[in-house]
């Protein structure tokens, strides 16, 4: 028997078309200066009812680097999933039955950002919180540790370090709430924002919203985009995917309408005739990177 997973990404660049949203619950708000800490409805509390048996909670975790991370996990009937307001609006782990998309990290704890180091081991820090299902890399570079140049504030040529993916997954949310709409199919919402922003750097704004409709077998994910300064501004944004068993293990298969495929290095044009199948975890293994198209 095959299991049929559907992944929806929708990305855009302006403000998305109003939805019927009556019931809202506010769980973080830095404009208001709110944190609630643990909320729940289920049953006969959520405020529309439906054949699926819904529930939604927002809690805080406790015990080593977890310290003050908060989740909102949100079961729909069918399919749950969990939200990480404190890292970027990363999602942890969606399960559909006995399917799980995530993977077993090394890293146990939803690590709380205040405990990394992008800069450690030579750029590599964002390593340390890397647990997450789906993990944001940006916004203003994605990829591995560098350096850059730029316009510094009095005008001069300077340059910077760039650490691995950037800082938005290490960026707790400044607005979270829960929207679930009144009319049917009564869509559950969970949005946040997240900000990028300095004085004489990037002023990038990220709204994401998680949403899912009561007993469905999908969810979509919508971000939106905004450089909110006076100047162009570079950005870049990576949907850091990750998998492991029962979809991703050894002999699994990538099978994709790929036009071109291109190593990104040395190391990985050694296996471009098999960068397709994946092979059991190996020690010592070093990461294969392809750019597909």
């Amino acid at each position: 028997m095959k299991t049929h997973v559907w992944i929806a990404l929708v990305c855009c660049l302006s403000v998305c078309g109003s939805q019927a949203e009556e019931y809202r619950q506010k769980f973080i708000s830095a404009e208001e200066n709110l944190r609630v800490e643990e909320w729940k409805i289920e049953g006969k509390g959520v405020p529309f009812q439906t054949d699926a048996s819904v529930s939604i909670e927002k809690k805080v975790l406790h015990g080593g680097k977890q310290e003050g991370v908060d989740v909102i996990s949100v079961d729909n009937g069918e399919l749950r999933f969990t939200v990480i307001p404190t890292r970027g609006m990363g999602i942890h782990e969606v399960v559909l039955g006995d399917v799980r998309l995530g993977w077993n990290s090394p890293v146990k704890e939803i690590v709380h950002p205040s405990h990394i180091n992008l800069s450690s081991r030579g750029g590599l820090g964002w390593l340390e919180g890397f647990n997450e299902w789906l993990v944001r890399c940006g916004l203003e570079w994605v990829g591995h540790p560098g350096q850059d140049k730029f316009i510094n504030n009095v005008g001069d040529e300077a340059t910077m370090d760039l650490t691995l993916h950037g800082k938005v997954g290490n960026i707790p949310a400044s607005e979270v709430e829960l929207v679930i709409d009144d009319e049917p199919p009564h869509t559950i919402r969970v949005r946040g924002r997240v900000d990028e922003r300095m004085f004489y750097g990037p002023q990038l704004e990220l709204w994401t919203e998680i949403s899912t409709v009561p007993g469905s077998n999908e969810f979509t994910i919508t971000d939106t985009l905004t450089n909110l300064g006076a100047d162009d501004q570079e950005f870049q944004v990576l949907y850091h995917s990750n998998y492991g068993p029962p979809l991703l293990e050894e002999g699994a298969e990538l099978v994709a309408p790929i036009n071109t495929i291109t190593p990104f290095n040395d190391h990985a044009a050694k296996s471009i005739e098999t960068a397709a199948i994946y092979d059991a975890p190996t020690p010592g293994f070093v990461e294969q990177v392809y750019c597909i198209e």
